[in-house]
């Protein structure tokens, strides 16, 4: 698989922020916001404490967006 036929299942919020062109500061007031949804994987039965965006969520947030300007 060439790295252009690569897609995230998830992101970090600094990865979030990259990929929507906001910064990570933004993408974790939407997540206190409670406007975008983090996970917490889990691995041998425990939480991870890191959260991730799922693509599939960041996609829904960014489309929840007006279509003009305020």
């Amino acid at each position: 698989m060439s790295g252009d036929d690569f897609r995230a299942v998830s992101y970090s919020f600094e990865d979030a922020g990259r990929a929507t062109g906001y910064s990570k500061d933004i993408i974790a007031r939407a997540v206190k916001a409670g406007d975008l949804t983090p996970r917490y994987p889990l691995v041998n039965g425990r939480q991870l404490t890191k959260p991730v965006i799922e693509h599939d969520e960041l996609t829904r947030w960014v489309a929840a967006g007006r279509t003009e300007r305020a």
